[in-house]
């Protein structure tokens, strides 16, 4: 497809040139630019109630754009301006220390999990088996939540675990021949959302009252440089998701019903959002090591999936991925807390 836009491009660019003497010709362009743009327009009004800004080919490549990249270069033109820098606390889904609490993260936890899940739910009329992995799904209300995904070649499989007790507690059945469009790309909110700003404020609180406060219990202040530091006004700058997602979208362009759009217990949302789950920044190993923890692995995979299907209608776009939250507080606390995780809390495990 993204050849076919490449060869319409050329071609018009062509017509362009060899025409610029003839007002009759360029009368018919302009009459033919008026007509693409408004067939743009309601492209990207569809685009936006499907869950994307602005669609693209697929033909381009899976870019680790987030904070998975870190360490890596990438050349750059000398003109070119750099990049601003970012705070790495806030690339990197949660710490190193707070990481350990998750049941996940425990050695063969999740290994002896997907195996239970495979044996269980997954029969020969499903389809051959692809892959398994543990992501993030983030719900229509921007909550996130630890689920195992099971990947055939009829369907995606989403599995609600408990990781403590070691038993299954809910599954879905999305197959692939309902999959109208699939979204990969960076996660935002709407312009008008109040998210990143709340995000900010409470990030930048968060960080000021642990280094001015707890750390400051704990050891000796060091002062200069490092005192002012604490203080940064870019602690407190809107934070956005700065995290890649796949959405899984059967919904044939049609906006959600305001049943479904304002009830938190709907099951009839038609389309399924991923991330990587926080282990794949802390787990150590090699990316291959890592990739059971990454969304990028599991689109690819999935991609290959709906290309190989001969009755599949699917098409698949790199734009980013809009999350319908505009005040987003319920969230940020269910966030925060990673009430969807099963962590150790202290004396309690949930």
């Amino acid at each position: 497809m993204g050849d076919l836009l490449e060869d319409d491009l050329e071609l018009r660019v062509g017509t362009l040139q060899l025409s610029t003497d003839n007002t009759n010709a360029d009368n018919r362009r302009d009459n033919a630019s008026e007509s693409n743009r408004n067939k743009n327009e309601l492209i990207a009004n569809s685009s936006v109630l499907s869950g994307a800004d602005s669609l693209s080919s697929s033909t381009s490549s899976f870019a680790g754009r987030d904070a998975r990249t870190e360490g890596t270069t990438n050349s750059r033109p000398e003109n070119e301006e750099p990049e601003r820098t970012v705070y790495p606390r806030y690339d990197v889904p949660f710490s190193s220390e707070n990481i350990k609490d998750f049941f996940t993260f425990r050695k063969g936890v999740v290994e002896n999990a997907i195996q239970d899940c495979i044996t269980a739910l997954l029969f020969p009329e499903d389809g051959e088996y692809l892959g398994s992995w543990l992501l993030t799904e983030i719900t229509l209300w921007d909550n996130e939540k630890e689920r195992i995904v099971l990947l055939t070649s009829r369907l995606v499989m989403t599995i609600k675990y408990d990781f403590i007790a070691m038993k299954q507690l809910d599954f879905k059945k999305t197959y692939l021949d309902d999959l109208d469009t699939i979204v990969i790309g960076e996660l935002v909110y709407p312009p008008s959302s109040l998210v990143p700003r709340i995000n900010g404020i409470a990030t930048g609180v968060t960080t000021v009252v642990k280094d001015c406060v707890i750390d400051r219990l704990c050891r000796r202040p060091t002062g200069g440089d490092a005192e002012a530091k604490v203080f940064d006004p870019k602690y407190f700058e809107p934070r956005e998701r700065n995290l890649r997602g796949v959405r899984l979208m059967w919904n044939k362009g049609e906006p959600l019903s305001m049943k479904t759009a304002w009830n938190p217990f709907s099951q009839d949302v038609p389309f399924l959002t991923f991330a990587s789950h926080p282990i794949y920044w802390h787990k150590e190993g090699s990316v291959e090591d890592r990739s059971m923890y990454d969304m990028e692995t599991f689109a690819q995979k999935l991609q290959r999936a709906i290309e190989s299907m001969a009755s599949s209608s699917c098409c698949i776009h790199h734009s980013p991925i809009v999350i319908q939250s505009y005040v987003g507080v319920t969230s940020l606390l269910h966030n925060k807390i990673s009430l969807g995780f099963f962590k150790v809390r202290g004396k309690f495990s949930f």
